[in-house]
């Protein structure tokens, strides 16, 4: 009688697997940057809330319609920073990155799966939002691509970054209007969205180098950091923070007295930041050149609370 030989049957591999996706789920928040993620939901929700004043919105349909075009954010965010992750690579590991993807924490083939379905579901979502907000989701994740992509690579130079994030933050404040059926043109709106774009792009796209001059040189990028020096850079950088600040206050004094406390917000963020920035030292850690960027997001974080906080009372 022939022998019949028995395997086992392995159970530990999709157990793996499946323990594996919560951990894999983790090191994309981390790698995407949460505080990221949250910025731009606080800008889609300032958009809004700055938007229904002058026009309320009524029923269930535009609320459904604005949870979607959040989600649909959250994705498209989501695809831009992890994409930048995998293509950041090299550079990051130069630059001492603790991020998943630099530590190898997280693969970059696995990284670049969830960028694709981050992707689609970003369109899924702003598809279920409306016409208008799927129109803005596409461009956000065109600009996304084109900041990372190795064809573009928009974020070799400054002048090219500042344009992405300008963008970028011009389509958040404008999505959110746009799902839950409300024009984005009221003054304060026009205001604030103007204002903290600008903060975005003269200060957050600048400020942000400071720290990664020599992976970014290695790299060959010719970002302001790396071409002007660290110097140069940290006085651009203080300047244009005092010229959003200062612009930001003195329109709403004229045109939307309302935003005041959240533009003194901006104000007092540009003063610390200016102070930050200027008082470096060429041998600071990696560490204390961050400083600069981490009061670049603090301002925007608060600056949008009291907006939102204003709102609501």
């Amino acid at each position: 009688m022939p022998m019949v030989t028995t395997w086992p049957l392995s159970v530990g591999a999709p157990r793996d697997l499946i323990s594996g996706i919560p951990r894999t789920a983790l090191d994309c928040l981390r790698e995407t940057r949460p505080a990221v993620l949250a910025a731009f939901q606080l800008r889609y929700l300032a958009g809004i809330a700055l938007a229904i004043g002058s026009g309320p919105i009524a029923g269930a349909r535009p609320v459904l319609q604005g949870v979607l075009g959040s989600l649909a954010w959250f994705c498209a965010i989501l695809y831009t920073y992890l994409y930048n992750g995998c293509t950041d690579y090299h550079e990051d590991r130069i630059n001492g990155s603790t991020r998943p993807i630099a530590c190898g924490r997280l693969s970059r083939r696995t990284a670049l799966a969830v960028v694709r379905c981050a992707a689609c579901a970003a369109l899924v979502f702003a598809a279920g939002a409306g016409p208008g907000p799927l129109l803005l989701c596409v461009a956000l994740l065109g600009l996304g691509y084109g900041y990372s992509a190795p064809r573009t690579l928009w974020k070799n130079r400054t002048p090219a970054a500042m344009a992405v994030v300008l963008g970028s933050g011009l389509l958040t404040y404008c999505a959110g209007p746009l799902a839950v059926g409300v024009s984005p043109t009221s003054p304060a709106l026009l205001l604030t969205a103007s204002a903290m774009s600008l903060w975005m792009a003269l200060v957050g796209a600048v400020v942000k180098d400071l720290s990664d001059i020599a992976g970014d040189a290695a790299a060959g990028r010719r970002t302001w950091a790396v071409t002007l020096g660290e110097r140069r850079t940290r006085g651009l950088a203080a300047l244009g923070a005092c010229l959003v600040g200062g612009g930001f206050t003195a329109g709403a004094a004229l045109w939307a007295p309302r935003l005041l406390p959240t533009a003194g917000v901006v104000l007092t963020g540009a003063v610390v930041l200016a102070a930050v920035v200027l008082t470096a030292r060429p041998g600071d850690s990696r560490s204390r050149r961050r400083r600069p960027y981490r009061v670049f997001m603090t301002t925007q974080h608060l600056a949008h609370l009291f907006l939102l906080a204003h709102a609501v009372a």
